[in-house]
């Protein structure tokens, strides 16, 4: 039987217990009517004012069908998301980006033990080298790539090969594109958790997955990072090794230079915009980071570069006729493999339908509708 003792909260519980509110559809009055506890009460819990008693946890849980571990849990994950929640108020991002993003990576933890799945690898850590260099950024690149079995080839899907071959829990969420690029978070129990601007055109997003993948192994004692950078140029040291880290992991020296060669004729060595397309689209990233990739390889003067920047190539005809868009394009918000767990947790009957379809954010409706389509289909 719960008691009236009262506990201390983490950080981001009030912001967990408001969301949760909201979701359910009710009004602070609305929680006021079924728990007893005055408006004022609730909101100052909240906000962060007050402590918070068992009682009122089994009520609040009850009433928003959350196991209580959801709104208190105190283990490192709640130090982590706490640095997110802090640096959101330095930056143009909803705090409410950081809280949903904090409960999606609870909702994939949650999933994963009652379904059963096995454990994850982890990406290694090199957090205790020190590594700062640039030089040191292009080894641990190749290094990644190597114990990834990517040899030379393009990656195709690197949110699904993080998730897959590292563990990473990998996420979507529209925002501002100029003022938000992506941000990782990490502990012992959530693993590592990237957040990707899904307003960014769709080869920039790739390049934002490998950079926070380098924050991720090259500086995880900080816990957790927000990117809020949209540029290549950069003099703060750990976001040039992120970028330069990324560029090498998605663009690997050699297989760049064996591209160059059959693109860059014999009699001119000159690096046309054409061919930075090219090199784009065969490695998957934007003509911004295929530039600057030739640049930190000097194959590609960077006087030469700015000028090609100043003439805003990607959006010319040319580049469409050459199949290059900067269009922003749907994406999936969730990760496959968190699609997957979910479903798989609802036919296993471990979830209502309900929870299905606020696990996957799906209308309830539509989501009915579409089960009830397959049935027939398969009935016929």
């Amino acid at each position: 039987m719960p008691t009236n003792k009262m506990y201390s909260v983490p950080p981001a519980f009030g912001y967990m217990l408001k969301h949760a509110r909201t979701t359910a559809g009710l009004t602070l009055q609305n929680v006021s009517n079924s728990t007893g506890l005055a408006v004022s009460t609730i909101s100052e819990t909240e906000s962060g004012k007050r402590r918070v008693s068992a009682v009122e946890l089994y009520m609040f849980s009850r009433l928003y069908s959350r196991p209580i571990t959801y709104f208190f849990e105190e283990d490192e994950s709640s130090a982590s998301f706490a640095v997110l929640l802090r640096a959101a108020n330095n930056i143009a991002v909803k705090r409410e980006t950081f809280i949903k993003f904090h409960e999606l990576c609870l909702n994939y933890r949650h999933l994963r033990k009652i379904v059963g799945a096995p454990e994850m690898p982890s990406p290694p850590d090199y957090s205790d080298s020190k590594l700062t260099s640039l030089e040191d950024a292009e080894d641990i690149a190749e290094s990644e790539r190597s114990s990834l079995g990517l040899d030379g080839q393009p990656i195709r899907d690197i949110c699904e090969l993080l998730g897959g071959k590292r563990g990473a829990k990998v996420f979507h969420m529209p925002e501002d594109s100029e003022a938000f690029s992506g941000a990782f978070a990490y502990d012992e129990n959530l693993g590592p958790c990237f957040l990707i601007n899904s307003n960014q055109p769709v080869l920039r997003r790739a390049f934002t997955a490998a950079h926070e993948y380098a924050h991720c192994i090259a500086h995880r004692d900080q816990l957790a990072h927000i990117d809020s950078s949209t540029t290549f140029e950069s003099r703060n040291p750990r976001e040039r090794f992120a970028n330069t880290f990324a560029a090498a992991f998605l663009m690997p020296r050699r297989t760049v230079n064996e591209v160059l060669s059959q693109l860059v004729s014999r009699h001119s060595s000159s690096i046309t915009p054409e061919i930075i397309i090219r090199l784009a689209l065969y490695f998957g990233v934007s003509f911004e980071a295929a530039g600057w990739r030739l640049v930190s390889m000097r194959r590609l003067p960077l006087s030469h570069w700015q000028h090609l920047l100043t003439e805003k190539y990607p959006s010319s005809p040319t580049a469409r006729l050459l199949g290059y868009h900067n269009e922003i394009e749907e994406v999936d918000l969730l990760p496959r493999n968190y699609t997957y767990l979910a479903y798989a947790a609802y036919k296993a009957k471990h979830i209502s339908f309900e929870r299905l379809a606020e696990l996957l954010q799906r209308n309830y409706y539509e989501l009915e509708e579409e089960f009830a389509l397959e049935n027939r289909s398969s009935n016929d």
